[in-house]
């Protein structure tokens, strides 16, 4: 067997493993979050954020073939001990493995330039074209509504869409123990409100309110401020920012829903600020318009 048909070989192996590897994370992983269900039917938003996934899942894979690669080449080349065949079949691994990791590395850079370009607001509505929203140059959030049930679907996976609701009741949201009493006492101002009950839209059941305003009361949080008993910063838009007031911000719950999916919903919503704190506190930060910050 002549050196090219062993590198070929290689290179027909190592892609249909990754395809068959794909074919089964994609179910495990949810690279396919949709289809589970009448209430769960694939849209547009589930094809590009399943195609964007496969390939960052891909890159991964790919990465990790190039290494091995490179490095039985290398070790080809050392045991070689000056055998001009032996040297010219690592010279040649080594290739094959640049070419390969260079032809997958091409087909993601087209495809996030694809999406960067299709992420681009239109001037005339300030809308994202086909709903999708650009975090940074590699990773987007999407939605659009689904043609079978006329539901939203937000961010990955998706996320069942209520009716939008005219009136405000603290009773209709899901909170952290011990938050619904922030907003019982009227601590969430009127575009807080609206922000909320749009939110709630979007999101549905699966949404759970972290905070509105502070535990230790807005009051004094807004007019005698202190760390602790105080949770959030000094002028936070949960105290109505720097000019006081009432509830500008909601934490959203990452428990039970995808960041992503809230922070596309915050987007469509109108909100002027969101910031992903999932990381440390477990929630997305948003505020209205009238407070854009912390």
């Amino acid at each position: 067997m002549n050196l090219n048909m062993k590198s070929n070989i290689f290179i027909i192996i190592a892609v249909f493993g990754f395809l068959l590897t794909a074919s089964n994370a994609s179910a495990a992983s949810g690279l396919v979050p949709c289809g589970l269900g009448s209430n769960d039917p694939c849209t547009l938003c589930h094809l590009i954020v399943g195609t964007q996934g496969l390939i960052q899942w891909g890159m991964g894979i790919l990465i990790a073939l190039s290494i091995t690669a490179i490095s039985i080449a290398g070790v080809m080349y050392v045991v070689s001990s000056g055998d001009p065949t032996f040297i010219k079949q690592a010279k040649s691994f080594v290739t094959s493995a640049i070419i390969g990791f260079a032809l997958m590395l091409g087909a993601w850079l087209i495809v996030n330039a694809t999406l960067w370009v299709f992420s681009a607001k239109e001037k005339s509505s300030g809308n994202y074209n086909l709903g999708l929203d650009s975090e940074n140059w590699y990773t987007f959030t999407c939605s659009t509504v689904s043609s079978s049930t006329g539901a939203t679907t937000t961010g990955q996976g998706g996320v069942a869409a209520e009716p939008l609701a005219t009136n405000f009741d603290c009773a209709n949201f899901n909170y952290q123990s011990g938050i619904k009493a922030q907003c019982d006492a009227g601590d969430a101002s009127t575009e807080l409100q609206t922000l909320m009950m749009c939110l709630k839209s979007k999101l549905g059941a699966s949404m759970t309110i972290n905070s509105i305003s502070d535990s230790a009361g807005l009051s004094t949080c807004t007019t005698s401020y202190s760390k602790p008993p105080c949770a959030h910063a000094k002028s936070s838009c949960h105290y109505g920012g720097t000019a006081g007031g009432k509830s500008e911000a909601v934490d959203i719950s990452t428990r039970n829903l995808d960041a992503n999916a809230i922070l596309s919903a915050a987007t469509e919503c109108g909100a002027g600020y969101k910031k992903n704190e999932a990381a440390s506190a477990n929630h997305i930060h948003i505020s209205t318009t009238a407070c854009m910050n912390n």
